[in-house]
């Protein structure tokens, strides 16, 4: 098992008993590597912890705990995280709720160009919110290509925000790393109605708070 997990050709469910599946189709040629068990929880606890406090802000609504097991896993960074990431695209029926760094947003939409295009052609709403922005001319160029996909709703936000992807309300990738720089970071996945919930809590939040990038370009003139 530990050879296949290597190969990236099975998944690992956290839980007890801990569950074992088939790496999913698409995407499934990158390699999901699962680090050992009790770094895992360490991480996971964390990240919980993390958003039980995000949960009690004022703006946040209640959220009910859904009733089905929530899941957890951590996805290592690298090709893992982009394996990932597709087959949650080709998966997402709805909606996908971004926040990311203008780094992070250049990396994965050049990789997942045709991927988020296809799901939009499905009608699925796709918004992206760019954190930590800076109205500079190496950010703007940095953003011109994710701009270029027809239909995808971007806004700018120049605060440091909680880095994440929400898709359809029912699955989240959270970066792990908030001080990392790099486009290549691990992330927990979940299936956690209640985190969910808060997430997308703090997104629309964020949303309301942030700016088209024409706003900033009449604020700098």
């Amino acid at each position: 098992m530990p050879a296949l997990e290597k190969m990236g050709l099975v998944e690992k469910w956290l839980g007890k008993p801990a569950m074992i599946r088939a790496t999913p189709v698409a995407g499934a040629l990158a390699s999901l590597i699962l680090d050992e068990k009790v770094k895992s929880d360490e991480r996971i606890a964390s990240m919980k912890t993390k958003f039980r406090e995000l949960s009690t802000a004022k703006w946040m609504q209640p959220v009910a705990v859904g009733e089905k097991e929530s899941l957890y896993a951590l996805i290592p960074e690298g090709k893992s995280v982009i394996a990932k990431l597709t087959s949650l695209i080709d998966s997402s029926k709805i909606n996908v709720f971004w926040i990311a760094s203008p780094k992070e947003i250049s990396h994965v939409t050049s990789l997942l160009f045709a991927e988020i295009k296809r799901a939009i052609r499905n009608r699925v709403e796709v918004r992206v919110l760019i954190e930590d922005f800076k109205p500079d001319e190496f950010q703007q160029n940095q953003v011109k290509q994710t701009m270029g996909i027809e239909s995808i709703s971007i806004r700018f936000h120049h605060q440091p925000l909680n880095r994440f992807v929400v898709f359809d309300g029912r699955e989240a990738m959270i970066s792990t790393n908030r001080k990392s720089d790099s486009e290549d970071t691990s992330a927990l996945w979940t299936t956690d109605a209640n985190l969910i919930g808060v997430l997308k809590g703090y997104f629309e939040t964020a949303w309301n708070e942030s700016e088209e990038l024409a706003q900033i370009n009449r604020q700098l003139k």
